[in-house]
């Protein structure tokens, strides 16, 4: 009776999963609780006259991995560096599944057990027999079980799954502690899949879009031992219509005794083509059918027609321009540890780059699933997929080269059809003595398949041959450069840009990891961490900031910092679409980074939910495929100055605009006009046109005042603005009445405050005790890790607070401090006590919180205290934003608004400047 029972439940199982399914393969899935053992020390694979262990003590459920299981070695500490990982193993686990029932009819077909991701080397025992052994990180392990199965019978299927060091490979992102970690176990689908003995292996399909036809490139299996002849139908259906458009049938026949047939179709598509891309993502199907020796079997194929190539330092797609908006993503999914494997997940994912205006995912030294190029089809997103290859070893070890030239055969076959898959590149910034030699290597292999553009290396090196080149430098911010770089160097232009770098080739290039500007980190977080790994490198940045008696600020220092880490990044993204000729760029990244020092460098956290200071449209504005752009020497303007710029549109939309009009205002916060105007002309498409000169006398701004340059197409959504700052040339003559105006702190100044006086310290910078640089720009990346500046988030302060009554700003920091910040000594104030908090504030490096300010002001004992540390008396001769700022701060202390709360004494104070 009970075989019976698990007879008919078996076959119910096939007949309502093979409904679901879009070949014509029946399967049982394996998906359930299996046993388990790990095998730290490799003892139980069994060896001529021994046995396995007859059971494996402990059970697990798959898909998935032993760290969500539990199993492993209970980590005993925490790391301020990366996510930690709760149960570590690293080495061989066996998976051990029982009673599996292979019906008595599929006896005459071939059994396949799949694997859609292992982690990483597996080897399989069918009933104590071996089977063999597969090491692929980035497509299904497959075995043939035809002939070690019981039909009729129940079967056990051993795994074992050694996630170990089988290749030195260790910095990878598809292993990386960083990132997705080194799992161990088996996700996505796992079943055993029965096929007709004759049956499609493979089917390719290379879009001809200037013939107008496909080209289909088969693959069918014979294991019937005997010639065989048969029929094939190719039927093709266009999907995004509302209806389902059918194309013409074509049928032919194959006749052949060999154990693989290689067959080569031409179907004509007709005269109308819907092409594939970022806007239209047009998909359609073909239906591959065989039929023969009675039995048939078909699969079908999304795919889409498109074209990408280049036209000098331009991508183009389908012959039109185009330009590479962007993001890398490194495997980061804390809760489970490893990549989605759904559908539904990686729409989730995917929606959330497309909606933040990106048309390009590169996943940085790894491979996604099925499904994430199946959401990537359907949005319109181009994949830039890599091998898993980070090495400083490359072309060094031939077992390892071996590896990597196989998986990229893997890669192309498994996922090749898709429209999405756009590039494809070897690995991150690889390193090695023959490095070059392997590559170039690799790239002639590549060639063979032409529907992907190829470029040896991320970062680097350079290699001949690659179709384009992803390439370090282009950045304001290079990597261990320190105050060097281009926000800490001088006030900000927008007429920088990166032509230079573009002279370097005659291809395209896209900038390599680029805007990492970073956001204090969100705390609020912490309790998403509900999974595998946890975040106790936030709870220790959280700790840290609570001992320093600054925690209640947490929430100021995200928003602050977050709104400027924006700006940044918008200016960035600016740079490059005003370069002529420029490829693209790649954001590193869209998401927070939990590893590498954590690097909260994303604008959503790393479970792709938004963060507070910006929504998803204002970023998609900041790198719109239409981007009215600005070129001016300066946002910094003085009343008796004409403001000048360049009015320019890049434009990388499929088609070019006619007869657009393009308007202009300056405007106030409050949105009234001070002076409009508008051009209005063709724009084409595929690069950059110059609109004309924007000329704007300031006279009539009568005090500081932040301005708003806005650009629009009208009648669109296309749209841009640019913040400028005006104020007067001449300021009304300002004393400091009846305040003791000094340099120095000393036992005079302290004198005058015991008796009730009013002291304003323009600090000597020279005498301030601290060992934090003037940073303006955020941190790039993480200071842990690089080990330089810039290590501050720049300021917090409150706008409205009666200092800043005659200096417009906002609580963060602005283009227009950049010669306050850059030209001050920032003074530690760890040592004051909690409710003190300076007037202009420094936002700290979450790995090392201090409080950090530029201007505060104290009650010491009868009297009032003002101090700063910015450089007035250096500044002010030539910086309209000092002279700005020193007025507004004179006129709040010869005001009664100044009126400090809070009591420091001389011992506090005496600690912020180095003592005689």
């Amino acid at each position: 009776m009970r075989n019976i029972f698990f007879l008919i439940l078996s076959c119910f199982c096939l007949l309502s999963v093979h409904a679901q399914n879009e070949t014509s393969k029946d399967h049982i899935s394996l998906a359930g609780i299996w046993n388990f053992k790990l095998d730290p020390l490799n003892i139980s694979i069994p060896v001529k006259g021994s046995n396995f262990v007859s059971r494996f003590p402990e059970e697990i459920t798959l898909p998935g991995s032993t760290d969500q299981a539990g199993k492993g070695f209970k980590t005993q500490d925490m790391s301020s560096l990366r996510l930690t990982r709760m149960f570590e193993y690293s080495g061989a686990a066996w998976y051990e599944k029982e009673n599996i029932f292979i019906p008595e009819s599929w006896k005459d077909q071939l059994l396949f057990l799949f694997l859609e991701r292992v982690h990483w080397e597996s080897q399989v025992w069918i009933n104590g027999k071996f089977v063999g052994k597969e090491e692929s990180l980035s497509t299904p392990h497959l075995y043939d079980i035809t002939s070690y199965v019981k039909f009729g019978d129940w079967n056990t299927v051993r795994i074992r799954v050694d996630n170990g060091n089988i290749h030195d490979i260790a910095y990878t992102h598809a292993i990386s502690a960083e990132t997705q970690t080194n799992w161990n176990g088996i996700i996505g689908r796992m079943e055993i899949q029965a096929v007709s003995k004759v049956h499609i292996t493979d089917v390719q399909i290379y879009p001809l879009q200037k013939e107008k036809r496909l080209k289909i490139v088969a693959q069918i299996a014979n294991h019937s031992n005997l010639p065989v002849k048969g029929d094939i139908r190719i039927r093709c259906h266009f999907l995004n219509d509302s209806q389902l458009l059918h194309l013409n049938e074509k049928n032919t026949t194959f006749n052949s005794s060999d154990s693989l047939i290689h067959l080569v179709h031409y179907y004509d598509l007709g005269d109308k083509l819907y092409t594939w891309d970022e806007f239209e993502p047009n998909l359609y199907e073909i239906d591959y059918e065989i039929k023969c020796c009675g039995k048939s079997d078909v699969q079908k194929i999304k795919f889409g027609i498109r074209d990408f190539g280049t036209k000098g330092t331009h991508f183009t797609i389908n012959d039109i321009p185009t330009f590479i908006r962007g993001a890398v993503n490194s495997c980061e999914f804390p809760i489970t540890g490893y990549p989605p494997m759904s559908y539904e997940e990686w729409k989730k994912v995917m929606k959330v780059y497309k909606d933040y205006g990106f048309n390009c995912i590169r996943f940085h030294s790894w491979c996604p699933p099925e499904s994430a190029f199946q959401v990537a089809d359907e949005l319109g997103l181009y994949l830039q997929v890599e091998n898993s290859d980070w090495r400083f070893t490359v072309g060094e070890d031939e077992a390892t080269n071996a590896f990597y030239l196989d998986e990229v055969q893997r890669i192309f076959k498994e996922y090749g059809n898709h429209p999405s898959f756009a590039f494809f590149c070897e690995g991150n910034e690889l390193v090695g003595k023959d490095c070059v030699d392997f590559l170039k290597e690799m790239l002639t292999e590549w060639k063979k398949d032409s529907r992907h553009l190829y470029v040896a290396a991320s970062g680097y090196p350079t290699v001949e041959g690659s179709d384009f080149f992803d390439f370090y430098g282009a950045r304001p911010q290079r990597w261990q450069e320190g105050l060097k770089g281009r926000f800490n160097s001088q006030p900000l232009n927008t007429r920088y840009d990166y032509i230079d770098y573009v002279k370097k080739f005659s291809i395209p290039m896209v900038t390599h990891e680029i805007g990492e500007w970073c956001a204090y980190p969100d705390f609020n977080q912490i309790s998403k961490y509900i999974g595998v790994l946890k975040p106790y490198n936030y709870e220790l940045f959280r700790e840290d900031l609570r001992n320093k008696k600054m925690l209640d600020q947490a929430h100021d220092f995200h928003i602050a910092s977050g709104k400027f880490q924006v700006l940044q990044k918008k200016e960035e993204f600016e740079s490059y679409f005003r370069t002529p000729g420029f490829g693209g760029y790649h954001l590193l990244q869209l998401n927070d980074f939990p590893g590498q020092g954590t690097s909260p460098v994303g604008v959503v956290d790393v479970f792709y939910d938004a963060k507070p200071y910006v929504d998803a449209q204002t970023f998609k504005q900041m790198q719109s495929p239409c981007l009215p752009l600005l070129r001016t020497d300066k946002l910094v303007w003085t009343q008796n100055e004409t403001f000048e710029g360049d009015a320019q549109m890049a434009n990388f939309l499929k088609e070019k605009l006619k007869g657009a009009v393009v308007d202009w205002k300056l405007e106030y916060l409050n949105g009234s006009v001070y002076k409009d105007g508008s051009f209005k002309l063709d724009i084409p498409n595929g690069g950059i046109t110059d609109l004309g000169k924007i000329s704007i006398p300031l006279t009539g701004i009568c005090q500081a005042a932040k301005m708003v340059l806005k650009m629009e197409i009208r009648n669109t959504s296309f749209s841009n603005n640019w913040a400028i700052w005006v104020y007067p040339d001449k300021l009304p003559e300002i004393s400091e009445k009846k305040v003791m105006l000094t340099r120095e702190w000393n036992n005079r100044v302290k004198l005058y405050l015991q008796k009730g006086g009013t002291v304003l310290l323009l600090a000597d910078t020279a005498q301030v005790k601290s060992d934090v640089p003037p940073c303006f720009s955020s941190i790039s990346w993480n200071a842990v890790w690089s080990g330089t500046p810039p290590n501050t988030l720049g300021i917090l302060c409150n706008p409205k607070h009666a200092l800043f009554k005659h200096f417009p700003t906002e609580e963060h920091s602005n283009w227009q401090w950049f010669d306050l910040v850059r030209n001050s000594k920032p003074m530690l104030l760890d040592h004051t006590t909690y409710e003190f908090k300076p007037l202009v504030q420094i936002i700290p490096d979450w790995n090392n919180n201090r409080k950090i300010g530029l201007i505060f002001e104290a009650k010491v004992g009868k009297g009032k205290l003002m101090v700063t540390s910015i450089a007035f008396d250096r500044i002010m001769a030539h910086s309209p934003v000092a002279r700005q700022m020193y007025y507004s701060l004179v006129n709040y202390l010869n005001s009664p608004d100044f009126s400090p709360e809070v009591t420091l004494t001389n011992e506090m104070i005496d600690k912020i400047f180095i003592q005689p």
